[in-house]
């Protein structure tokens, strides 16, 4: 029994090692195009609408889960603003959210067919635990290191409106990136 809680974790401690040692890879080779000009001025003449790209593309990449924040360097030295990347990079995850919850939404017919169980499994923790959806929403949001698609699908399955989940996803969103911005921006600024 105790070789079972050791092998258990031994799996965690690997999998939270992985997440940190692909986090501080990103963060040095952001640090690294921060110094380069050519991508400063590229960062430069996108500006903001760069940063909501970005809040888009990583909110939807389940492959490499890379927090959007991990560019705040670039972003900084490209003179753009703390606040202003905290509120775009939260927008552009938002919109990654209403995307991968739409995904949900038009599959649930082709869920309910084909994965009978697993649909009804949804559905019925959906209904019988609403009063815990709208913390647990905001908590996965600002604190859980992934795309909000692993909660938010299986919402969208189980008939639970977006409209619903859009205040809770927007104050976790804008915890999410304000630790990860002012975190990541005073980590590479202790180290680099």
């Amino acid at each position: 029994m105790v070789v079972t809680y050791i092998n258990r974790f031994s799996k965690h401690a690997i999998g939270a090692l992985f997440i940190i040692l692909i986090f501080g890879v990103a963060l040095y080779f952001a640090q690294l195009l921060a110094e380069n000009g050519a991508v400063v001025a590229l960062v430069e003449r996108f500006g903001y609408l760069g940063v909501l790209l970005t809040g888009i593309v990583a909110g939807l990449n389940t492959v490499v889960p890379l927090p959007a924040a991990t560019f705040t360097p670039i972003f900084l030295n490209a003179g753009l603003t703390a606040p202003l990347i905290i509120i775009v990079l939260a927008v552009g995850t938002l919109i990654a959210d209403a995307i991968g919850f739409a995904l949900g939404y038009v599959s649930r017919e082709m869920v309910e067919t084909k994965y009978p169980k697993l649909f009804r499994f949804f559905t019925e923790l959906a209904q019988g635990k609403t009063k815990y959806i709208l913390p647990v929403v905001i908590l996965y949001a600002a604190f859980v290191p992934f795309p909000n698609e692993a909660i938010l699908i299986p919402l969208a399955l189980a008939g639970v409106r977006f409209t619903y989940l859009l205040i809770p996803l927007i104050i976790g969103n804008i915890i999410h990136q304000a630790l990860f911005v002012l975190g990541v921006s005073n980590i590479t600024a202790a180290l680099f």
